[in-house]
Formats: structure tokens, C-alpha cells, sequence
């Protein structure tokens, strides 16, 4: 979407991109999950259009963040020759849905507001539709239909690195890079040039909607971002259970191309998945709410993080945002990565919707309009597979219907 005028390159910055190409890799294929599984744990797309679709973006890396320094010193200008040789076209797997048109009504036009929905590690776009083990053809799981339900058009992305999107050397996807690809899909969805189910369409309004780390890379995206009208954050606060979760998040997980799922794709080394049967300890536990089904599922189609994409994350949460837009935050009060679950595991007050407003408040800057939020009770970290699934979905869109209306 850019064209940056070349420029030489120094001597620093060819060495870092010699470190880049030692990692260079072919594009990861996938996991090996069997087809029948991953079909059956996605959820039909009822009552709305879709069409899924490959987006070019432009990788945007910078160097490690410091405190006070935001995102480091972007480098994407400085290498774009070197990381378009180095690192070749980049695509976003995208799926746009629109509201299945009124039968009473069939020239309505699209929704004037798309959420714009960002997973978290080891995810894709499939986490915003997930299929009930109790129903097939229900929607009890999906927020895609929750959100055509509302009025709103969605845009499921694959994160760069993830899912069926591009995978570039892992060097080069990290936090940054996330975000930038997120404000150039921003920047698509106003413009009109994604491809929707009736052909591209223009939005007057984008809302990010995150998951975990999609809720990272959306307060960041969104941070002196005029363009998003707002932004959910869900299943994430500026805490993390310092005494937990980062250990349990690191020893869970280990090379991509060592688990069964991932050989043969020829991901680099820093490319990680969740070891066998970790799932429900990283991203359920200690919430019980949740079909077995659902875990095994998750199991047999994970994805990938990146360690780039884990590092500095006390960086990126102590960082001051400058967001515009109005915030709303869902969590539920058993997630076992950011809320508080035992005395002194320095995870957020998830106790209440006052308690997180208060711990958040600080970090969102000066001119956020308002900040809102829902607890949901007996809730884990994905929140979207738990039995409680249609209290968040409601929550979050009475909130977007009385703040960001889908027209």
C-alpha cells in the first residue's frame, strides 16, 4: 500500500539483514490437522455473506523496544529493498462478512462499521467462529454471527506469520510488524479496496476487535491512530501473572518444526507451537466451562506464535498509548494468564468491571474518550469457547450498538 522511495543502506543494516536471511525459510504450510477435523471446528456462516480473500501488506519490523521508545526505530523504510528480496510478497488471509441481506429489505446496503477481529497466539481466523460440538449448525460459539446479529460486518484476519497468511523469517514478525499490518487493513477497509461477498466495499467506521495478543497489537494499532473509532480488547489487561504466566507460556511451547503437525514446512526454529497436550493448561485453565470437544479440537489444528512476538512484552505493556477511540475491555475472571488467581501473582483485579477500568485507565492516554468493561463470570482466556460465550458476545455489542453503531 506504500511505495517508500529506496534508500542505501548502511553497513549496520545490512549486517541485521544478513541475521535475517541465516533465518530465512520457506513459507509454513500449515498444520498438518486432519481436513475433516479442522472443518468440524468451524461453525457455518449463518445469516451472513462471506468471501475469504489474500491481502498484500508490507512488513514494517523495527528495533527491540525500550522504555519510553514506543516500538523502537522502525525499519521497514530504511529495508525495504533488502526485506522485499530477503523476505518476498507478504498476503493476509482475510474473511469479510456482511449481514446476510433483509428478506423484507434485500437492497439494504453493507454496514456502515466493520470490526476488525485480531487472534492471539496459535490462533487464526477460525477462533471467531468456533463450531459447537453440541450442535454443528448453531452459533453458540460464534462472534462473526453475534456481530452480523448486531448489524456489523467483520473482517477475520490470519496475523501475519499465522495461519494461511505469508510466514516470513520469524526475525521479522514481531509486535510492530503486527500493528503495522493491522493499520494498512484499517486503511483497506476505509478505502474499499478488500474484497467483500458483493465486491469491495468502503466502511466510514473500523472498530478492532482483539484477542490476547490481538488485543496487544490492537491498543498499539490503534495507539495516534485517528482512523479506528474504537476498540475492544478482550481477553487481555496491562498485567500479566508475573509469577505464571510467562513460564508456563515459554515451557509450554517449543520448535514448530519438532511437533508432527508442522513437519515438513519448513518454518525456522523460532516459529513455536504449544507442546501436546498443553491447550487447556495455557488458555482454558483454571475456567471449567468449556466442552472437551472444544480442547481437543484446539489441539489438532493449532498455529504458531513467533519468539519475536514474546519479547519485551513488560516493554510493550508499560508503554504509554495515545488512543482516541473509545475502549471496551472483556475479560473473563478466571483467565490464567492476565487476572490475578492467587495472592501476590501480580495478574490484574479481574474482579469486577471497575477494578479493570482502574487498572487500565493509566496506559490508554489522556484523550481516551471512555473505557468500559465486562467481567464474565467463571470465564478463562478464550473467552469465545467457553459455555459463557453468549454473555461476552452480548456484552460487547450492547456496548458497540450505544458507542460505535453498525449504521
Amino acid at each position: 500500500m506504500r511505495s517508500p522511495s529506496p534508500r542505501r543502506l548502511p553497513v549496520v543494516a545490512l549486517a541485521a539483514l544478513a541475521v535475517v536471511g541465516g533465518l530465512l525459510s520457506p513459507a509454513g504450510a500449515g498444520p498438518r490437522a486432519d481436513p475433516e477435523v479442522l472443518a468440524s471446528s468451524v461453525a457455518p456462516d449463518n445469516d451472513r455473506d462471506c468471501t475469504t480473500s489474500r491481502v498484500p501488506v508490507e512488513l514494517d519490523p523495527a528495533t527491540p523496544a525500550t522504555p519510553g521508545n514506543d516500538l523502537g526505530l522502525g525499519l521497514g523504510g530504511l529495508l525495504r529493498p533488502v526485506l522485499d528480496a530477503v523476505a518476498g510478497p507478504q498476503e493476509v488471509v482475510a474473511k469479510l462478512c456482511l449481514p446476510a441481506a433483509p428478506v423484507d429489505d434485500p437492497d439494504l446496503g453493507p454496514p456502515d462499521t466493520v470490526q476488525l477481529l485480531i487472534h492471539g497466539i496459535t490462533y487464526d481466523h477460525r477462533y471467531w467462529n468456533i463450531a459447537d460440538p453440541e450442535d454443528p449448525t448453531g452459533n453458540r460459539y460464534s462472534w462473526e454471527h453475534a456481530a452480523a446479529t448486531a448489524g456489523y460486518a467483520t473482517l477475520a484476519i490470519d496475523r501475519i506469520g499465522n495461519g494461511d497468511s505469508t510466514h516470513p523469517p520469524s526475525a521479522l514478525v514481531d509486535i510492530s510488524t503486527n500493528a503495522s499490518v493491522v493499520r494498512q487493513l484499517v486503511d483497506g477497509l476505509k478505502a474499499g479496496t478488500i474484497e467483500g461477498p458483493r465486491g469491495p466495499v468502503a466502511f466510514e467506521r473500523v472498530v478492532l476487535v482483539g484477542h490476547s495478543y490481538g488485543s496487544m497489537t490492537s491498543w498499539i494499532a490503534a495507539s495516534g491512530n485517528p482512523d479506528v473509532d474504537g476498540v475492544v480488547i478482550t481477553g487481555a489487561t496491562h498485567n500479566v501473572r508475573e509469577v505464571h504466566a510467562p513460564v508456563s507460556i515459554e515451557t509450554g511451547h517449543y520448535p514448530a518444526v519438532l511437533d508432527p503437525q508442522f513437519a515438513g514446512s519448513g518454518l525456522d526454529p523460532l516459529y513455536i507451537t504449544s507442546q501436546p497436550g498443553m491447550r487447556y493448561d495455557l488458555f482454558y485453565a483454571p475456567g471449567t466451562d468449556v466442552h472437551p470437544v472444544i480442547v481437543e479440537r484446539d489441539e489438532a489444528t493449532k498455529g504458531t506464535v513467533t519468539q519475536p512476538e514474546l519479547m519485551n512484552y513488560p516493554v510493550i505493556f508499560r508503554t504509554p498509548l495515545d488512543i482516541t477511540a473509545p475502549v471496551f475491555y472483556l475479560i473473563g475472571d478466571l483467565d490464567g494468564i492476565f487476572c490475578s488467581q492467587d495472592p501476590l501473582d501480580l495478574g490484574a483485579d479481574c474482579s469486577s468491571p471497575a477494578t479493570v477500568i482502574a487498572n487500565e485507565a493509566p496506559w490508554l492516554g489522556d484523550d481516551v474518550p471512555s473505557i468500559d468493561a465486562h467481567v464474565t463470570a467463571t470465564a478463562g482466556h478464550d473467552l469465545n469457547a467457553f459455555g459463557t460465550a453468549q454473555e461476552s458476545f452480548d456484552a460487547a455489542h450492547d456496548w458497540l450498538t450505544a458507542t460505535v453503531a453498525p449504521r
